[in-house]
């Protein structure tokens, strides 16, 4: 870089500078501002869209809960929720909602689409993880024993293994396997804490007569 020795060149020097980089200068600068602007404006926007979610889902719960409420009517306003904000957590939420109620009204199918949309979309594996225990739950109440055992194959996070080893024992014993599930009775005590489920035990004894 070239060294001025006197004020006068270093005067000169600023002015030729300013006049070849003078406007590229002024439009960095035009374009950093209107970013920084640009991306407040984008904060305030994602947390306006936020709070209206939030909002509408609050609705939502307030109505289902609400003495006499139609919930079949409920059902299809909650999946317009569901279909307009597929991308926010709150979706997730409504669509577990609307899954028990779906389920309540013995829809089967509706609630199972929910879950399996909780399942695909919720990036928190213990929601994902409650979301599978209920599918597997809805399938053995229909008897699906092969789906219902293909859905407790998943990895679940270790606080629920207890959960799905037991309820995998429900499965085989009600598909007539009750060797396998006296084994799965058997992992799910293992994982679970100790005294905490008694009822196990007690599955557990009453195939006390199963070799195993």
């Amino acid at each position: 870089m070239e060294i001025y020795n006197t004020e006068e060149q270093q005067v000169e020097a600023i002015k030729r500078f300013w006049k070849n980089n003078g406007t590229s200068i002024l439009a960095g600068i035009a374009i950093g501002l209107a970013g920084l602007y640009g991306f407040r404006y984008y904060q305030a926007q994602q947390l306006g869209a936020i709070e209206a979610q939030s909002g509408q889902y609050a609705a939502l719960v307030e109505q289902v809960s609400a003495e006499g409420a139609d919930k079949a009517t409920w059902l299809v306003e909650t999946q317009k929720f569901i279909d307009a904000n597929k991308s926010s957590s709150y979706s997730v939420l409504a669509a577990l909602l609307a899954a028990k109620e779906a389920a309540f009204l013995k829809d089967y199918a509706a609630a199972e689409k929910q879950l399996a949309f909780v399942i695909a979309s919720s990036k928190a594996p213990e929601v994902i993880a409650l979301a599978t225990l209920r599918q597997a739950r809805l399938q053995l109440e229909q008897a699906n024993y092969e789906a219902a055992l293909k859905t407790l194959e998943a990895k679940l996070p270790e606080s629920f293994v207890a959960q799905q080893q037991e309820l995998k024992g429900d499965v085989l014993l009600k598909s007539g396997d009750e060797s396998k599930a006296k084994a799965a009775y058997q992992a799910a005590l293992t994982a679970s804490e100790a005294g905490k489920n008694p009822l196990l035990q007690v599955k557990l004894n009453e195939l006390a007569h199963v070799a195993g």
